[in-house]
């Protein structure tokens, strides 16, 4: 599947506490090719957690948050994604 999105930036942090590393990126999504916008994000989202996952091991948590920055009053979704169920799919 080719990336529906660009990453605009891309963040790694270190938490002490819980002895992990987290990785932040901010991705905009490309114009649709396709006339039906329900199709486009549907494609987009899945080329997204398929990039997310795919380094991956089974322990890791994988947690996607999606937001419009040209209308902060739209709600912010999030998807947590369960990296032992992802991995036995593909």
């Amino acid at each position: 599947m080719d990336r529906k999105f660009t990453i605009i930036d891309e963040i790694t942090r270190e938490y002490r506490r819980f002895n992990t590393r987290g990785t932040q990126l901010t991705v905009r999504l490309l114009p649709p090719d396709e006339i039906d916008p329900v199709s486009h994000i549907i494609a987009s989202v899945s080329s997204l957690c398929e990039y997310a996952l795919q380094n991956c091991d089974d322990s890791d948590m994988v947690g996607i948050s999606i937001r419009n920055e040209v209308n902060m009053r739209v709600k912010l979704l999030e998807l947590a994604l369960d990296v032992k169920i992802s991995s036995r799919q593909t």
